[in-house]
């Protein structure tokens, strides 16, 4: 159905004529009269009756000027739920995030951003590196955040803000005295690693190659899922690990933990959120990029962008 033709009805219908309606939609009456006809061929029936200049409805016209009001409606609540998108933040946030931004950071951020949008409903699903980069590239969530840049296909990385990685150690571990330990050194010693995949082993796993080494060639270690694992092995007696600060924020404020550098290697990632190129993003998904830009202070290298297609 040609909404074009429906409206020269409605036009006709309110103006009383064709040279009326041709006036008021700034077209020929002839071009009125095609519309009108055309219109007539594709329901099959006729629409108006003629006398003189002067037009009335058939009934099927009636029927027709009926179903033209309703459409002419919709097309108005279409603009309007348009041109809403722009200014409302409404609706369901997914994002997913690797285990160091979801366990502390972003509840935090999350829960305030509901706060002050109270018609978001946020969902948080907390994931390795690269399963929450493969839920953003096959569009099941539209934000993600990580500890690793991990170039793909089809994704965008921003930076978000700077995270800290530090070894921990119970106190009296013969690390947790001398406060810090160079990388070379830290690869001799039998650690907890966090599985493969994850933001804080791609982190250990690319420093450890840029000294020409590799996790490998030290001792014997356990491989334990995910950070609140490699912790609470830690926290048992079981060695050593690399962590995110942020991880283990209540353990080091509390003395259960000790935090000990890398000496000279500032061990350190860019968390980052991932996107996937060529979508649009929602109002609520900028909406909360851009109060969580406030949120964590972003540091001076935020205009990186890192872009595989």
């Amino acid at each position: 159905m040609d909404l074009r033709q429906l409206a020269t009805l409605r036009a006709v219908v309110e103006h009383g004529s064709f040279s009326a309606a041709a006036v008021a939609l700034g077209i020929s009456q002839p071009a009125v009269s095609a519309q009108i006809r055309s219109l007539e061929t594709r329901v099959g029936q006729r629409l108006f009756d003629r006398a003189g200049p002067r037009v009335s409805l058939t009934e099927a016209g009636r029927t027709v000027e009926q179903y033209a009001r309703q459409f002419a409606d919709l097309e108005s609540e279409l603009d309007a739920a348009v041109s809403g998108l722009g200014s409302e933040v409404a609706g369901r946030l997914e994002i997913g995030s690797s285990t160091g931004p979801g366990e502390v950071l972003l509840p935090r951020l999350l829960g305030a951003f509901a706060r002050l949008h109270s018609a978001v409903i946020v969902r948080l699903q907390v994931h390795d590196t690269q399963t929450v980069c493969d839920l953003v590239a096959s569009g099941e969530i539209e934000l993600g955040v990580v500890g690793a840049d991990r170039p793909q296909r089809g994704l965008i990385f921003t930076p978000f803000m700077r995270d800290e990685l530090v070894v921990i150690a119970l106190p009296d571990h013969p690390l947790a005295a001398r406060g810090e330990v160079g990388i070379e050194e830290l690869l001799t010693l039998p650690m907890v690693l966090q599985q493969k995949g994850s933001g804080v082993r791609l982190t250990l796993e690319a420093a450890a190659k840029a000294k020409g080494l590799h996790l490998s060639m030290g001792p014997a270690s356990l491989e334990l899922g995910l950070q609140q694992s490699a912790k609470a092995a830690v926290l048992d007696g079981l060695g050593i690990t690399v962590i995110s600060r942020l991880a283990v924020e209540r353990e080091l404020a509390d003395g259960s933990l000790v935090a000990v550098t890398i000496a000279g290697d500032a061990l350190a990632r860019d968390f980052s959120l991932v996107r996937r190129s060529g979508r649009t993003g929602s109002t609520r998904a900028e909406a909360f990029v851009a109060f969580a830009e406030v949120g964590t202070k972003l540091p001076e290298q935020s205009g990186r962008e890192s872009r595989v297609r």
